[in-house]
């Protein structure tokens, strides 16, 4: 949408044209709305890896990317808030999946390890 000069239409906020056409909403020539796109694109795949394996560095690897991705929304909200005075319907949604992501990474549990018992000699008893 950015590249063909589309703006998306608002429904449940105001400002979506000055959100989306703003000069904040590129960053060294990337929308940011793009950047979003892969990042959340990203996290789907890290998802299904995480429906589909059980390893430690692909818990490790969403969580790190969930608390990068809340860190990242708040200076975009402030933006809106404060400088713009103006909200998108989509960024304040995408904003408030990217909270639900985070605080969802917290109720992940660690793959669980083998159950061997960790003493030999209780086996042999």
């Amino acid at each position: 949408m950015h590249y063909r000069g589309y703006v998306s239409p608002c429904y449940v906020v105001h400002g979506c044209e000055e959100a989306q056409t703003s000069r904040y909403s590129v960053i060294m020539g990337v929308p940011v709305a793009l950047l979003g796109a892969v990042f959340f694109g990203l996290m789907f795949y890290l998802g299904i890896g995480l429906l589909t394996s059980s390893r430690v560095l692909v818990l490790r690897v969403y969580r790190v990317l969930a608390f990068a991705g809340a860190l990242a929304i708040i200076p975009l909200f402030l933006l809106q808030a404060i400088v713009l005075k103006a909200f998108c319907t989509y960024c304040v949604a995408t904003e408030a999946i990217m909270l639900m992501l985070w605080v969802g990474s917290f109720l992940l549990a660690a793959p669980r390890q083998s159950a061997e018992p960790l003493d030999a000699a209780a086996q042999s008893e």
